[in-house]
């Protein structure tokens, strides 16, 4: 008996599945790779603190990790599920994106390998962060607006207002999703304006998002300080030139004609649907990122497939003779391929000897989007390295102290800012040692805790910079951590007795937002 042919949708599926289950291999594969990245030991020690805020981000990611941690410990494996199945929504949802715009198999495999294959995507579902959930609020959003454009129905609206409130408790990034949602009625569908649909969305998303708006109001406003003091110190200024290069980059170079034309096709051809309307989204958020002059490309990863979906649909239209298919299926090994060819770049695939011995081979030299020095790796692996070194050093340190001064003493670091602080707090807890402060980020707000002034193990900076604040300074050790970061390498331990200046005076010299 014959098979009987798929039908579209189950071709859509079987495409989903596909992407799905090689997001689940490439991330199972990769899960314990290398270590903790700076920035999940920073999430970690906000569990231990739960609010409604924090100084660099909003409260959501940290609140599930909190609830992660009770299934999963602070272990690696743990940790980075979530991200790992957000990874898997992303690819879903872009699915589904495509067959709300009418695309059929042919355009499901081009949206969802692109998404599967780009350098961004695997890197951001690789370890935990905001950043991890930030793509599937975006997508969630965009199919929840398709719809209530279509329908007209207020509920559609309604969930877009929740989808949009929960994102930004996630990441407040999404006010960029939400001025496009606006931007684009405005130019392309006023008669939904004249609705209740659109303003009752933005009241749920507004309600969700008050808790958060009050913390940082209570605590004067840190993130608008946080997010100033990155864009002018932290970040590189680059010219529109050089962000459009370095998007084309980490979003895997082989889909720049998927996506560019899915940014440009709503708005040259007739569109389909809510087409022009995503399309008009995903340009706003474009041109916001791209304004600032400091900003990320990474910051459109959550942006991207969107307009993947609609240059997919896009191209499957055109794909009608058999020279345009052979085009479309070169197109789509040319993603494939150059997918392979950068993954070791994204996701620790390869030992970290091989994969120096890869970057080098490719003629490519460790980088940062900051204004950070890399040393052979870079900083997005480097900031996986020397953590477990840190300590042990400060470990050493802590016999020194007498039994009166345990009971005093703290954990202080004045460089390295909160990922020393979280490696030493979270790392350091079964070791036995000292509660840990920091002045960067959301360690200032913390406070200092116990600590008196009598006794601190500085973890550190020059002496000529730590001397002057302390009656007595005694070198124990020093940090040294080979594939770190360099600024994290050759850091003294001291222990520093006898604070001169007034706690209060010190602690607000130290304040580091960024």
């Amino acid at each position: 008996m014959e098979r009987s042919p798929l039908t579209p949708d189950r071709r859509v599926q079987r495409v989903v599945v596909a992407c799905a289950v090689l997001q689940l291999a490439v991330g199972l594969f990769t899960i314990r790779q290398y270590g903790y990245f700076r920035d999940e030991l920073y999430y970690l020690a906000c569990t231990r603190r739960l609010a409604f805020g924090y100084v660099d981000q909003p409260p959501l990611s940290i609140a599930l990790l909190r609830l992660v941690r009770v299934f999963g410990g602070d272990s690696l494996v743990g940790l980075r599920v979530v991200p790992l199945l957000a990874g898997v929504a992303v690819i879903a949802l872009t699915g589904r994106l495509v067959v709300r715009l009418g695309g059929g198999a042919l355009a499901a495999a081009l949206a969802c390998f692109a998404v599967a294959g780009a350098p961004v995507l695997l890197a951001f579902h690789h370890r935990y962060s905001m950043n991890a959930l930030d793509g599937v609020f975006w997508l969630a959003a965009a199919l929840l607006l398709a719809r209530a454009v279509e329908s007209r129905r207020l509920g559609a609206w309604a969930w877009l207002g929740v989808v949009l409130g929960l994102g930004l408790e996630n990441k407040i990034s999404v006010l960029w999703l939400g001025a496009g949602v606006a931007l684009a009625l405005v130019l392309f569908d006023r008669p939904a304006l004249r609705t209740r649909g659109p303003y009752v969305a933005a009241a749920i998303a507004a309600a969700l998002f008050l808790p958060h708006l009050v913390w940082q109001v209570v605590n004067g406003l840190p993130t608008v300080e946080f997010m100033r003091n990155a864009l002018q110190l932290k970040y590189r200024e680059r010219s529109f030139l050089d962000f459009l290069v370095e998007v084309v980059l980490v979003m895997n170079p082989a889909t720049l004609p998927i996506w560019a034309v899915g940014l440009a096709a709503p708005f040259v051809t007739r569109p389909r649907g809510t087409a022009r309307i995503l399309a008009c989204v995903a340009l706003t958020a474009f041109a916001i990122i791209a304004a600032t002059r400091s900003g990320k490309a990474e910051y459109l990863a959550a942006v991207i497939p969107i307009p993947l979906a609609l240059g997919a649909c896009a191209i499957e239209r055109w794909s009608t003779t058999p020279a345009r298919a052979a085009g479309v299926a070169l197109l789509g090994a040319s993603v494939a391929g150059m997918a392979i060819l950068v993954a070791p770049l994204a996701v620790p695939v390869l030992p970290v000897e091989r994969f120096i011995a890869y970057q080098r081979a490719l003629g490519m030299t460790p980088s940062s989007s900051e204004k950070k020095e890399v040393a052979e790796l870079p900083q997005s692996y480097a900031d996986m390295f020397g953590w477990t070194e840190l300590v042990d050093v400060v470990a050493d340190a802590v016999p020194r102290l007498s039994p009166a001064e345990r009971e005093r003493a703290v954990i202080w670091t004045v460089s390295g800012g909160y990922g020393s602080a979280a490696a030493l707090e979270i790392l350091g807890r079964e070791r036995g040692l000292p509660p840990v402060i920091s002045g960067h980020n959301n360690y200032w707000l913390w406070g200092p805790g116990r600590y008196d002034g009598s006794v601190a193990i500085v973890v550190g900076g020059p002496r000529e910079r730590i001397a002057p604040y302390f009656e007595s300074l005694e070198q124990t050790g020093v940090v040294e951590c080979g594939l770190c970061m360099p600024y994290e390498n050759h850091k003294p331990v001291y222990i520093a007795r006898g604070l001169r200046a007034p706690l209060a005076r010190v602690w607000a010299e130290e304040k580091s937002f960024n």
